[in-house]
């Protein structure tokens, strides 16, 4: 059976990454990966997205709730008309403002779902880091590719947006 140029490249793939098939290695690769990406993906939301405008529009939203809410507790009718003629000003400006954050996050949508698709190719159930407590949601101790990723992710990753400034709520 000939092998095809995708099935060579798969091939050179698993080659450079079985050193790093066994823990301490695996641990600290997934690790490396789970900070680059995340850091390239909130390095393009910051330069992408206009973080400015969106705390504005964050802080207006916000505002629009609080009144929102006090007109329901109090039962005001007049605030509650009121409140309700911005609903759909604010509607839009919150759609406006997901669907700009949405086109940065599908430009690296393909990308990551290759890196993914070939570190779960490589790792599988493997373990690829031993914890010294026990996660119970993430099956244990020991933790296979996809727990090790999840935990390396939102570790990095809410850190990171802080760091550069793109949480609007910030």
């Amino acid at each position: 059976m000939k092998m095809t140029i995708i099935d060579e490249l798969w091939n050179m793939i698993m080659a450079g990454l079985r050193p790093y098939h066994e823990v301490p290695e695996s641990t600290f690769l997934v690790l490396g990966i789970a900070l680059g990406l995340s850091l390239v993906s909130n390095a393009a939301n910051r330069f992408l997205v206009d973080i400015e405008k969106m705390k504005s529009v964050t802080k207006e939203v916000n505002a629009w709730r609080k009144e929102m809410d006090r007109a329901k507790k109090t039962n005001d009718k007049q605030l509650m008309a009121k409140v309700m003629k911005k609903q759909q000003a604010i509607m839009q400006l919150q759609s406006k403002m997901s669907w700009d954050r949405m086109k940065v996050s599908f430009l690296f949508l393909a990308p990551f779902w290759l890196v993914w698709a070939i570190l779960s190719g490589f790792f599988g159930q493997t373990i690829v880091a031993v914890s010294p407590f026990t996660f119970p949601w993430l099956m244990g101790e020991q933790l296979p590719f996809f727990s090790w990723y999840i935990l390396c992710s939102f570790g990095a990753g809410l850190p990171l947006s802080r760091i550069l400034g793109i949480n609007p709520e910030d």
